[in-house]
């Protein structure tokens, strides 16, 4: 790794049942604003008028580790259809996601927050989704296109930017690594998909995970063909 910023030790960031936040105070205002709407096309936050919800970086960063932390139990206030458009808005339209490349965040707050994203996948998507894998259309609740796709708009920087973000790999792809090991088809392909995406800049690194998970006893055969796709970056 070639990142000026000092790294933590990756194992103790990882154990999350430990989380400590300088939580925000808006957390609940923020919660409202992400999700507590009605579904529709074109969504809400497409709208001229849409709401925003400013916040500098270092808040940014801790309203969404609390979020992705503690979405096992907060985000059972919506329906599945509410989050899933929720996480649409996070990932793919604003700035929030791109302020966990942000420098001028400290980089244990960052860490945690990436780290955070297991939580999700543990506690929300592997409990909300079916186990259907969107690469093959198999149909789903709403919330399976974000457990699919999240990684997606994510890992967008590393593809962009190749060399700018060199500190972040490590976390990302050890996090990637644990989501594949939680026993669900749809949380697993999300990882592999992320994978995927990133094969191009890490390809060692993701080939000794994609090899690992690839020696696990009974793997679903159609989860095998995927990882053994995502081990080159050939994944949509």
């Amino acid at each position: 790794m070639t990142g000026t910023l000092k790294r933590p030790d990756l194992k103790r960031c990882f154990e999350l049942r430990r989380f400590v936040s300088t939580m925000s105070p808006r957390y609940q205002d923020w919660l409202k604003h992400v999700f507590d709407h009605e579904v529709k096309d074109p969504c809400w936050y497409f709208e001229e008028d849409a709401p925003k919800f400013p916040a500098p970086p270092a808040e940014m960063v801790e309203l969404l580790s609390q979020t992705f932390h503690s979405s096992g139990r907060d985000l059972n206030l919506f329906s599945d259809a509410q989050v899933d458009q929720g996480f649409w808005y996070l990932t793919g339209t604003g700035w929030h996601m791109d302020e966990l490349y942000n420098s001028r965040v400290g980089w244990d707050s960052r860490v945690k927050c990436v780290r955070a994203i297991f939580q999700l996948y543990a506690d929300c998507f592997a409990k909300r989704c079916t186990e259907t894998l969107g690469h093959q259309s198999e149909v789903g609740l709403p919330l399976n296109a974000s457990c699919y796709m999240f990684w997606d708009q994510f890992t967008m920087p590393f593809r962009i930017y190749p060399g700018k973000h060199q500190d972040m790999h490590d976390v990302v792809l050890e996090t990637l690594e644990h989501i594949l090991a939680i026993p669900h088809r749809a949380c697993r392909e999300g990882a592999l998909h992320g994978l995927g995406h990133v094969a191009g800049v890490c390809p060692d690194r993701v080939g000794e995970i994609i090899d690992r998970f690839l020696g696990r006893p009974k793997l679903d055969a159609s989860l095998w063909a995927y990882a053994v796709k995502a081990r080159t970056g050939r994944v949509q």
